[in-house]
C-alpha cells in the first residue's frame, strides 16, 4: 500500500473547531513538500479533506470529546487521506450524497467531498469511524 509513497504527514488531535486550523496547516505542509501537485488537485483534494474534517467536528460528539487521526499521503499517481475518529456513528449514505437545492443552508459537505475525489468511503468498526479519500492526480 505504501509502495511509491512520496510524502506522508499525520495529525492527531481533538475534533474541535481548532482542529480545522490544524488540518489546514497540515495540508499547507504537504503542499510545501510536494510542489509538483497541480493546483487543481490541491484545490479538489483540500476541499474534500476539509469537508470531511468539518463533518467529524460538527457531528462527532460533544465539542472536544472526539479524538481524530488524519494521515495524508502523496503518491506519484494519487493523493490519499485517511481519517479515524472515536465519535458517534455517522449515519451517512455516500451513494445518495447530492447537492441540495440553492436555498438549503446545509447538506453540501459530503456532496462536495464526493465530487472532489475519486474514492470516498466510510465504515464503522470497533466504535471508531474510518473515512478514506483518494484523488487520482492529473498531469501537471
Amino acid at each position: 500500500m505504501n509502495a511509491g509513497r512520496l510524502h506522508v504527514h499525520e495529525l492527531h488531535a481533538c475534533a474541535d473547531p481548532e482542529c480545522l486550523g490544524k488540518v489546514h496547516d497540515l495540508l499547507a505542509l504537504i503542499w510545501e513538500t510536494s510542489p509538483d501537485v497541480s493546483a487543481l488537485d490541491r484545490a479538489m483534494f483540500e476541499t474534500a479533506v476539509i469537508e470531511i474534517a468539518a463533518n467529524i467536528v460538527r457531528h462527532g460528539s460533544e465539542e472536544g470529546s472526539t479524538f481524530c487521526n488524519l494521515i495524508l499521503e502523496v503518491y506519484p499517481d494519487r493523493l490519499d487521506a485517511r481519517f479515524k475518529d472515536d465519535g458517534q456513528i455517522a449515519h451517512v449514505d455516500l451513494d445518495a450524497a447530492a447537492m441540495p437545492d440553492d436555498f438549503a443552508e446545509s447538506g453540501r459537505g459530503l456532496a462536495m467531498a464526493k465530487a472532489a475525489v475519486d474514492v470516498l468511503t466510510y465504515r464503522r468498526h470497533n466504535n471508531d469511524n474510518y473515512w478514506t479519500l483518494s484523488r487520482t492526480r492529473t498531469a501537471t
